[in-house]
Order: structure tokens, then sequence, then C-alpha cells
């Protein structure tokens, strides 16, 4: 049900195609969903650190129209989002929802626990190794794209807390 939906990550210089691939996913799954893309929904950074998705989440805050939803493109950010947030006195995910990419153990110890993208990082390896076996052993091919399979790990930073149980 969220509308207003932002992006952190995106990098006016390109440092690599992480940043770039995750815009891309971010502006087809709002376009799947019936959304256009708004670039003032767009919270640029240098790098993917806390402090640089802290930064990012109050410029969005200060806009006419703050974002109900913010998907950031790796889970520091998304932590750095969620303590902006919490210094501007809105709740996760009450006011804004949170959602990070690539499920590190962090932000299943933090509060709110961090709803997140987790790759498959036994895929990962076994595609890399596969590459560079293929590489060592005399295969002189241009570079390809490889794809991997991603899940969705749902916590309280997009559904709240769980009700908490009495005897």
């Amino acid at each position: 049900g969220r509308r207003r939906i932002a992006a952190i990550g995106a990098q006016r210089v390109d440092h690599g195609h992480t940043a770039a691939l995750r815009r891309r996913g971010f502006e087809e799954a709002l376009g799947a969903a019936g959304l256009a893309a708004d670039e003032h929904r767009f919270g640029y950074v240098e790098a993917f650190h806390r402090a640089d998705g802290a930064a990012a989440m109050h410029r969005l805050l200060t806009g006419d129209e703050p974002p109900d939803a913010v998907f950031c493109f790796n889970d520091l950010l998304a932590l750095g989002a969620i303590r902006a947030l919490y210094e501007h006195g809105l709740s996760v995910p009450d006011d804004v929802a949170v959602v990070g990419f690539d499920d590190i153990d962090e932000g299943r110890f933090s509060t709110p626990t961090l709803t997140t993208i987790t790759p498959d990082k036994a895929q990962i390896a076994e595609q890399a190794v596969a590459a560079l076996l293929h590489r060592v052993n005399g295969a002189d091919e241009p570079a390809k794209e490889l794809s991997i399979d991603v899940g969705l790990v749902v916590r309280e930073s997009t559904v709240g807390r769980p009700a908490v149980r009495t005897p």
C-alpha cells in the first residue's frame, strides 16, 4: 500500500555496476507495480555506508512529500536510514517502511529487525569459482553477465513487531 517509495544508494559517479543494477531493478519493480520512478525520490550516496544512508534519508525527509517506504541498495545504508528516521521522530515501519539488500547479520539484531533481499551466497561462490577455473584452464572468452537467485526476508522494518504473547 505504500505509494511514495524512495531508493537510497544511487550514485552520480559510477563506482561499479552494483548501484546501476539495483537502480534498474528498483525502477522495473516500480513499473511493475504501476508506479513511476521520480528523480526526487533517489537518495544519492558516495559510498554504501551507514552514514551515507543516514544523510540520504535526512535529505529525502526534507522534501514536500517525504517517502512512506524506502529501498536501500544495501543493508548498511538501510541501517543508517533507520537511524535518521528515528532522529526525525518517525516510526519504522508505521511511518516509513525500510528494506535493505544483502542480509547481513547486523540486520537480524537491529531495532527494528531489517527486512532485506538475500542473495544466494552459495550460488555466487559456485559461479565465481567455476568462472575462475574456466579462465585458469585456458578459456579466453569475453566477460559475461551471470545471474543468481535472490529471496525476500520479511522482518519488522516492513511489518512491525509481532504481538507479544502473554500467558
